[in-house]
């Protein structure tokens, strides 16, 4: 049953248009849906307007119901978005700010439920031994984990990822990713990530969607959309697109496209 339908979005901000008639693939419980594209393609932009931060004009439809007929609360009750920048630098603790989110969001748990998950999160984010250490004493990928533990921590439906890896090594990344996906498929919902690795995308992915400037270039499954001919149109490369680990793409870049 489709649980998110997205349909000819157009975004402007001022009189310069970002989006054009964006259609994503419509999703259900247990989707991972990649956003992929270079700089400036409109990723964050997209996930922006679905975090309900930009008007839009076109239809998102969420559970049966227009995204502008449901009120802040009601949409983040069941949405939760990481935006790109990780929690900015500050004498706060990671689980201080666990805590507080969580009181915050006026979660139904009793303070020894909340305990255990907060536990969890920061156990399975490789965060533990950081916990009592201030966000500025903190690398960038450990503030960009706790960035995704707050927006974990509501066991959000509809989970959107700007970037959630960017500043991770592959360790970590797949362990996030990883992590993403067992949330979807065990306790049901969706993912949205902007991605910049194409490899990962088309091991975690169900359903990819490629952007540039703006615009649908393709959008479907991972072999609809990981080929060569769209690699080259986007990116500018010249690469192959093999089998891999269980039958996933691997992408094979073998230069830049050249001019002429």
């Amino acid at each position: 049953m489709t649980q998110l339908a997205v349909q000819n979005l157009n975004v402007f901000y001022g009189k310069v248009q970002r989006l054009f008639d964006v259609t994503l693939p419509s999703l259900q419980d247990g989707d991972v849906l990649g956003l992929l594209g270079p700089n400036a393609a409109g990723k964050s932009t997209l996930m922006r307007t679905l975090a309900g931060l930009q008007h839009y004009g076109g239809s998102i439809v969420y559970r049966g119901a227009e995204r502008r007929t449901l009120s802040h609360q009601q949409w983040h009750a069941q949405v939760a978005y990481m935006p790109q920048t990780p929690p900015q630098e500050s004498s706060l603790l990671p689980v201080e700010l666990l805590w507080s989110a969580a009181r915050a969001l006026d979660l139904a748990l009793a303070d020894r439920e909340l305990s255990a998950l907060i536990d969890d999160l920061l156990l399975r984010l490789g965060l533990q031994e950081f916990a009592l250490s201030p966000l500025y004493s903190l690398s960038g990928g450990k503030r960009q984990l706790v960035g995704l533990a707050l927006a974990l921590i509501r066991n959000p439906h509809l989970l959107l990822l700007d970037e959630p890896t960017s500043a991770l090594d592959l360790h970590w990344r797949m362990v996030v990713l990883d992590l993403v996906q067992e949330r979807v498929q065990r306790h049901g919902g969706m993912a949205i990530a902007a991605l910049h690795d194409l490899d990962l995308a088309a091991r975690y992915c169900t359903k990819l969607v490629l952007l540039d400037a703006g615009k649908i270039v393709a959008a479907g499954s991972v072999s609809d959309v990981l080929t060569a001919a769209n690699l080259a149109r986007v990116f500018r490369v010249e690469a192959q697109v093999i089998t891999g680990y269980r039958g996933h793409p691997l992408v094979q870049v073998l230069g830049p496209v050249r001019a002429g």
